[in-house]
């Protein structure tokens, strides 16, 4: 590389002599680029118009896949509708007839629930936990002949803790067999009354204390010792008999009970479990525990003791074990469980029963269509009203769609090849929008339908006249109102027309599909021969770039000699002198 010092010995500005020289050769990178920028613009709109064929060609598929049936047929979809959706609603799908049906419903199907006739807890006894019965922390009040004490319940305290305190104010407590709460005033004669608005425990509501005839109050609650803290081997786990570890069944599903189950941990096991086809919950107020089937209709839960006797202490089957714990007979009880009841209603004055509120085409015998049933008729609701129709929500939607697309391509391509654009004198380009358009506003008679022509279903172009000439005759609208009355007038030539075998969207779509096709479609013919175009271009201006900086090395090098010269011409004449 040659290091230059402009001027250094002739004093003259070389560096400006060689940018100036070099210049004149770059003016004609300046204009190779320029036409390089043109390919690149060309490429550009290229690239714009194609994504407009594109979306015409997507705006085209929601319509013209009707013949793939199903979701894809806009022209097959339905709509439903109930008359009164407190009695019944319901979903539809495409093979649903378009009619009207009458619906009565005389009764809905229930769910089974078991729960055993007695409790299956043992009454309260003074050494039950107030925690146990639900009964929070804080204080409550009682009178006697109005003198007032005030209760303080503190965590861990019992029913035995309870009957101390009320006693110390003059209140007798006791539990009856049943598990009733009965205060009454210890001498038989005094004044009792209970709770004060300052009281901040649920004592008195949580057992529904209430006052009686003879002046005593009463629980309308039972007090009961198991709770779902309970653990159930336990031996003080509450129960009327103590629960042995071991297996049971509701459902399809069985149930392990160890050392460590209590009631709630296995109350969430039932509730989870999907083959138990039930769920379980533990009334305290009962001492019973409630199973209430998941399925509705008139079918029992199915409930069978196992290694355990779990389900017999709930009082919901009745077995019996040997002495090694073997299970050697058993029955469910099923006067324990409630049966649930059928759904029955009339169709038409045609009655059916399901054992399910939700009744699927094979029970209603109306194909594609889906029933909930949510209540009961009466004789002032009378029958309520079906409806099934077609939904031209979305096929309208698709036709906006395909006509706002059509447009932008046929204004898009008359802009890109006008003279002075970048795609002017592309004729095949031309020669695509004028057969789209051809196709828009042509004849379509061998589609074998009643309409042949886009604007007999409202898609047309306006029309000049002698008024106004400069009319738009190229962009497609669509009235809708005209649309819809010829869809329901004849839906099929519609469909025929539009995404027939020989309907006019097929036709577009065909011709925007060849335009598409990769390597011989229009779009990609042309892009590789703009991306050829670009990269011989880029090819020149690299070479003429190597060329000009190989001039200026020349020229500088050329100057340094210069200088190199003079300063030795220099050196003579000094010595000449001398």
């Amino acid at each position: 590389m040659t290091i230059s010092f402009s001027g250094l010995i002739s004093g003259l500005d070389t560096s400006s002599w060689v940018d100036a020289l070099v210049s004149v050769r770059e003016e004609k990178i300046t204009s190779m680029q320029s036409k390089l920028e043109e390919y690149q613009t060309t490429k550009d709109t290229l690239n714009s118009t194609k994504a407009l064929f594109t979306e015409l060609r997507s705006a085209l598929e929601k319509i013209t896949d009707y013949k793939f049936g199903g979701s894809f047929d806009l022209f097959a979809q339905n709509t439903v509708t109930s008359s009164n959706e407190d009695i019944f609603t319901a979903t539809v799908t495409s093979a649903a007839s378009r009619q009207n049906y009458d619906i009565f419903v005389e009764q809905l199907a229930t769910y089974t629930k078991a729960v055993s006739a007695q409790p299956a807890s043992a009454v309260a006894d003074d050494s039950t936990e107030l925690t146990n019965i639900g009964i929070t922390e804080g204080t409550f009040t009682v009178y006697v002949d109005g003198v007032k004490t005030s209760v303080n319940i503190e965590e861990g305290d019992t029913v035995g803790d309870l009957k101390s305190q009320l006693a110390a104010a003059g209140i007798k407590a006791e539990i009856d067999d049943t598990g009733v709460l009965t205060l009454s005033a210890y001498d038989g004669t005094s004044a009792v009354n209970i709770g004060a608005t300052t009281d901040t425990s649920n004592l008195t509501s949580i057992l529904g204390l209430t006052k009686q005839e003879d002046g005593s109050y009463a629980s309308t609650s039972s007090l009961f010792k198991a709770s779902t803290a309970s653990n159930l081997t336990s031996a003080d786990s509450g129960f009327n008999q103590q629960i042995t570890a071991g297996t049971f069944t509701i459902g399809d599903a069985t149930f392990t009970i160890d050392e460590n189950t209590t009631l709630s941990s296995l109350i969430s096991q039932i509730n989870s479990s999907d083959e138990a086809q039930a769920y379980a919950y533990w009334d305290d107020a009962t001492g019973k525990l409630n199973i209430t089937s998941t399925k509705e209709g008139a079918s029992y839960i199915n409930i069978e003791a196992g290694t355990s006797n779990f389900t017999d202490v709930m009082g919901l089957t009745q077995s019996e074990w040997d002495a090694d714990g073997n299970l050697t007979s058993s029955r469910m009880l099923t006067d324990a469980q409630e049966l649930g009841q059928n759904a029955r209603f009339t169709i038409n004055g045609t009655t059916i029963t399901s054992t399910s509120n939700t009744i699927t085409s094979d029970i209603s015998r109306i194909e594609g269509v889906t029933l909930t049933l949510k209540g009961v008729s009466t004789e002032e609701t009378g029958n309520s009203t079906l409806s099934v129709e077609q939904d031209t929500t979305k096929l309208v939607e698709a036709v906006n769609g395909f006509v706002e697309a059509y447009n932008a391509l046929v204004d898009n391509i008359s802009e890109v090849t006008a003279s002075g654009a970048e795609l002017h004198g592309e004729t095949t380009l031309t020669s695509i929008r004028n057969s789209i358009r051809s196709y828009a506003n042509g004849s379509n008679a061998t589609n074998g339908g009643v309409y042949t022509l886009l604007s007999q279903i409202g898609i047309s172009t306006a029309e000049a006249d002698g008024n106004n000439l400069s009319t738009d005759t190229d962009t497609l609208t669509l009235d809708e109102e005209e649309f819809l009355k010829a869809l329901q007038e004849n839906p099929d030539s519609v469909a025929s027309l539009l995404a027939g075998e020989n309907g006019v969207l097929t036709h577009i779509e065909n011709t925007i599909e060849q335009a598409l096709s990769a390597t011989t479609g229009f779009f990609d013919v042309k892009t590789s021969s703009i991306d050829s175009d670009i990269s011989r271009q880029e090819e020149r201006i690299s070479n003429e770039q190597s060329d000009i900086d190989e001039y200026r090395t020349r020229l500088e090098n050329q100057f340094y000699q210069m200088e190199m010269a003079i300063a030795q011409m220099q050196q003579n004449y000094s010595s000449f002198l001398s």
